[in-house]
């Protein structure tokens, strides 16, 4: 059926046509437009000059957040359960983890805390922060990570132990992370997996292994590299150890 004079009109995608104009109306009852057709001539368009850098690259991917230790803030980020449901924390059971028993995780996302603003709001997280009590160190990453924020670290309950942990990270509590990067390849992790192998560990550790090159005059490590089988991976920053706010200082 053809569109009446005025109304939207829509592709074959279902989005408006380029020329539809939409219409909305105003506290007075006046139809105001919200698309038009823009003149490359309108004086809008004509009275400021771009100044681009023809070196430049915005799809450029930015470098892996370099290795060091930086301040951060941490707040709970969900977790997917067994049946694919996104929940604040979630019960496993892993017949190879805790000697087949119950345990509980969740995901903490860490965000950098810096001065000159290259790094400031640089996001990772660490996932299945867990309550699984190691045998090497004889406690778990959830109790680790408070005694880390100077909190309690008493005896209690998977449930209760959860409790506190979530209550702690909602004020996004601040820490000091130490990061570094690691190279895997996820050709080869797929591979395996299909071929029902064991998936190969990463190949490259510490970002003093990566290579150098020479950028704008300065000699920086390059996070991408090959692994074994010549697919090219790129480096990514990994939470490496966590320390007390108190005894790093920040860069």
């Amino acid at each position: 059926m053809t569109a009446a004079f005025g109304e939207i009109t829509y592709n074959d995608e279902g989005q408006p046509d380029a020329g539809s104009a939409t219409t909305t109306h105003g506290a007075n009852g006046t139809a105001q437009p919200q698309n038009e057709i823009v003149d490359l001539n309108d004086p809008r368009l004509m009275s400021e000059q771009l100044t681009e850098n023809p070196q430049g690259d915005a799809y450029a991917i930015p470098p892996p957040l370099p290795a060091g230790k930086w301040r951060a803030k941490a707040k709970q980020v969900d977790i997917r359960d067994d049946k694919g449901t996104m929940q604040r924390f979630a019960a496993f059971v892993r017949a190879k983890m805790n000697d087949g028993k119950p345990f509980l995780a969740t995901n903490v996302e860490f965000t950098v805390l810096e001065s000159t603003g290259k790094w400031d709001g640089t996001k990772l997280t660490e996932y299945w922060v867990k309550t699984v009590v190691e045998q090497r160190s004889g406690t778990s990453q959830i109790a680790t990570l408070l005694a880390k924020l100077k909190q309690p670290v008493v005896p209690a309950t998977l449930g209760a132990r959860m409790d506190q942990f979530l209550k702690v990270l909602a004020g996004e509590p601040e820490i000091v992370i130490e990061t570094d990067w690691e190279a895997s390849c996820m050709q080869c992790q797929e591979i395996a997996k299909k071929k029902g192998e064991k998936q190969p560990r990463p190949f490259m550790l510490g970002m003093h292994r990566f290579p150098q090159v020479k950028i704008q005059g300065v000699m920086q490590y390059d996070p991408v590299v090959k692994c074994s089988e010549g697919h090219q991976v790129r480096a990514q920053a990994r939470i490496v150890q966590f320390w007390p706010l108190e005894t790093v200082h920040n860069k």
